[in-house]
């Protein structure tokens, strides 16, 4: 009887295992994409800066489909969640020279099986910068 169970607990160890393995590897491939997108969405607005608060939300939902669509990543663009904020400003209404700001990037937590228990986390990026250049000084 003894062997019976350590040869069933055997073989949950070498199915779990790896399904472990490729839920981490789910994990870091997930927020890689991320970290890369939201990189790409942090230098647009530091290049380009935005007129106001909705303008710049619309250009960097607007650059993070085109890093989707472009790199094929595996992330949807409904799954991203954006939130830009102005953390020190110089005026109150326009995004303008040496204003920073923090870019934030959500994902749900992804999942590769629902055999490993997780939280209903969320992975999340956040980037923080400094407008340079603004469209209207070219």
């Amino acid at each position: 009887m003894g062997q019976l169970i350590a040869v069933i607990l055997n073989v949950m160890v070498l199915l779990l295992v790896p399904l472990g393995l490729l839920q981490v590897h789910t994990v870091i491939q997930a927020h890689n994409e991320l970290l890369e997108i939201s990189a790409a969405a942090a230098k647009y607005v530091s290049n380009h800066g935005g007129v106001n608060d909705a303008v710049v939300q619309q250009q960097v939902k607007r650059v993070i489909s085109r890093e989707l669509r472009e790199k094929q990543f595996s992330l949807t663009e409904q799954d991203v969640a954006v939130s830009i904020v102005r953390t020190q400003s110089a005026d109150p209404a326009m995004w303008s020279h040496e204003d920073e700001f923090m870019l934030r990037l959500e994902i749900p937590y992804p999942r590769f099986t629902n055999l490993l228990p997780t939280s209903s986390r969320t992975l999340a990026v956040r980037r923080q910068g400094t407008i340079n250049v603004m469209d209207y000084d070219l």
